[in-house]
């Protein structure tokens, strides 16, 4: 058995429903001396799984058990080590998540996989594309959790000169005679508009070249990076709805790579600050219209209905026990004993199954005092 380094979420292996799974987070240290206790909190979290194994359960992991053996004694997985990794496995396959945020250290069997640090991390640090406008040449990144990447553009598409060519805007004249042979040119418009004229078209060719080749295909959020003075003019002219208001009011060519990635991620960051205190005030209207709740009772039945269009759990909570999805009841279990699983994950893992939404938020993001909330669809 061999594991594999995944970035796709949710994974396919998610949905085999083989029982039981283990399910292990390491909050991981990224600098020495301190990432060489990585292995041994990672060797730890395996006995731990270990022993929430029954004998004839813990034959079937036998393969597994193995594989994280050289997994914990390989120098070069552990150097490669980012703020935490979800290790997530069942008897035929192993999957690995690094993730850029930290998580709490864990191991857990149960009857699914524990997913709750996963969408955390996901929904923070989303999909984008980046697009770096000059006035005659553009640019365009794909960035995501783990980094940002140039999409390569032929200059056909990519340069004023390669999409205008000799359709350049040329200066218009007129002749008026003077007296005898002698005539004068008067030009109409001059350099700067014909400047003008040509940027206004290599920029509607730079909104529907990314419209038609990425964000109708991908539907992500686009990210403008250009001067001042551009960012008004594109967006007039824009028709790509994916196109954010926040933008980057800098010229692209000035930043390396790793500080254009950084303010991207400072917009992204903003974004989604704006974004909960939407959902704040969407949750308290629902609320007292009686389309949505945060009691766990009431959501329990509405999961079971299909009736949740978004969940919200708060982050670093555990709550032992077993969540019925055709009944909506709940189970209460030990913390003593991890095969229980946990609640809220549970629940979190039906509401995706049946096209809604979760998010983990902080105790101080939560739309209320409560650790979970729901809003119903309408």
């Amino acid at each position: 058995m061999n594991y594999q380094i995944v970035k796709e979420f949710p994974h396919p292996m998610m949905e085999k429903g083989k029982r039981p799974v283990i399910s292990i987070y390491v909050d991981t240290h990224i600098k020495k001396p301190d990432r060489l206790e990585n292995p041994i909190r990672f060797k730890n979290l395996v006995k731990e799984a270990q022993a929430s194994l029954k004998d004839k359960e813990f034959k079937g992991f036998k393969d597994l058990f193995s594989l994280f053996k050289e997994m914990e004694e390989d120098a070069l997985f552990w150097e490669g080590a980012t703020e935490s990794m979800a290790i997530l496995g069942d008897e035929e396959e192993c999957i690995v998540y690094k993730l850029p945020v930290n998580v709490k250290s864990l191991a857990i069997v149960s009857d699914s996989f524990y997913i709750k640090p996963l969408l955390r991390s996901f929904q923070s640090n989303g999909h984008y594309h980046v697009l770096g406008l000059n006035r005659d040449n553009f640019v365009l990144f794909e960035a995501d959790r783990y980094g940002i990447t140039e999409i390569p553009v032929d200059a056909r598409d990519a340069t004023m000169e390669g999409v205008l060519g000799t359709e350049k805007t040329a200066p218009h004249l007129s002749v008026a005679s003077i007296g005898g042979d002698q005539s004068m040119y008067h030009g109409h418009g001059g350099a700067k508009d014909e400047r003008k004229v040509d940027q206004e078209k290599f920029f509607r060719h730079v909104d529907t070249f990314v419209l038609e080749q990425y964000s109708k295909k991908q539907k992500i959020p686009l990210i403008l990076v250009s001067p001042d003075e551009h960012q008004g003019e594109f967006r007039k002219l824009s028709k790509n709805n994916c196109l954010i208001d926040e933008g980057i009011k800098i010229d692209g060519d000035a930043l390396d790579k790793k500080s254009l990635y950084e303010k991207v991620q400072d917009v992204i960051e903003e974004l989604f600050k704006k974004e909960l205190k939407d959902r704040m005030a969407t949750f308290s209207e629902a609320h007292a219209k009686d389309l949505g709740s945060d009691d766990v009772i009431q959501i329990g039945r509405a999961i079971a209905e299909g009736k949740v269009a978004s969940l919200y759990l708060e982050e670093n909570t555990v709550h032992p026990g077993r969540f019925d999805p055709q009944l909506g009841t709940v189970v209460q279990g030990e913390i003593a004993d991890p095969r229980v699983g946990d609640v809220y994950d549970d629940m979190a893992e039906v509401v995706l199954s049946r096209g809604g939404e979760v998010l983990i938020l902080g105790k101080d993001e939560m739309p209320t005092e409560r650790d979970l909330a729901a809003v119903y669809r309408y």
